[in-house]
């Protein structure tokens, strides 16, 4: 094994502590609400994130929330440029705010999809980014194929009824898992609970502390 003198040692310790090991988690907010139940447990999650201790003592976490409903997401138009992927730069053809979010979720490290259930189902904004991610399918052929992969996500759903099954939380499962693996995701968890009024989530403590601990699975 080569021996290093005192000097190059202390320059090779100094580039590791430059390193930089910070990671970053992205955050979705599906409901128009803010300060809604979906909301408080997105931040939840965040903190959460950006506090957990780590391997290294520099090496911090950082967080990014968006709000779905502040962005300008135009519906899917069936143009298939994505799918033919001929002379097309950017993911897809639209120009609107996708095209800053798909370079966010390119970019992190671990994303977060909450959205509460209307109408059994996704909300319409959850809905319109889930659609604008059928480039990313992995039935796809262009070099957009399945881009989430190696990424954890993590899903946060609420819902008002006390019985899920009559919530619709089954049926929005399944269609965030299945958009978050197609597109070359893995789901590390999923969490549901029933919520009571506008913001009512700070106080459940319970549901506050299997947000926290579901977190720890996309370090």
């Amino acid at each position: 094994m080569p021996r290093f003198g005192k000097a190059r040692m202390l320059m090779y310790s100094q580039k590791l502590l430059e390193v930089n090991l910070s990671a970053k988690l992205l955050g979705l907010v599906g409901s128009p609400r803010k300060d809604g139940n979906t909301d408080v447990l997105v931040d939840e999650a965040l903190a959460a994130f950006r506090e957990f201790p780590r391997e290294f003592p520099q090496e911090k976490g950082e967080t990014e929330k968006v709000f779905l409903s502040s962005l300008q997401i135009d519906p899917c138009r069936g143009y298939f440029s994505c799918k033919h992927g001929k002379g097309l730069d950017s993911v897809c053809a639209q120009r609107d705010d996708m095209t800053g979010l798909y370079q966010k979720m390119f970019e992190a490290d671990a994303l977060l999809w909450a959205t509460p259930v209307y109408m059994w189902s996704p909300t319409a904004q959850m809905k319109l980014f889930l659609d604008r991610l059928f480039p990313l399918g992995d039935y796809q052929k262009t070099r957009w194929r399945c881009a989430l992969k190696g990424k954890p996500i993590g899903l946060i759903i609420v819902y008002a009824e006390t019985d899920p099954l009559d919530s619709g939380v089954f049926q929005t499962r399944d269609i965030l898992e299945v958009v978050a693996k197609s597109s070359g995701g893995s789901v590390a968890f999923v969490i549901h609970s029933t919520v009571g009024e506008k913001g009512s989530a700070r106080e459940d403590t319970e549901l506050l502390r299997r947000v926290r601990e579901s977190v720890k699975t996309l370090l």
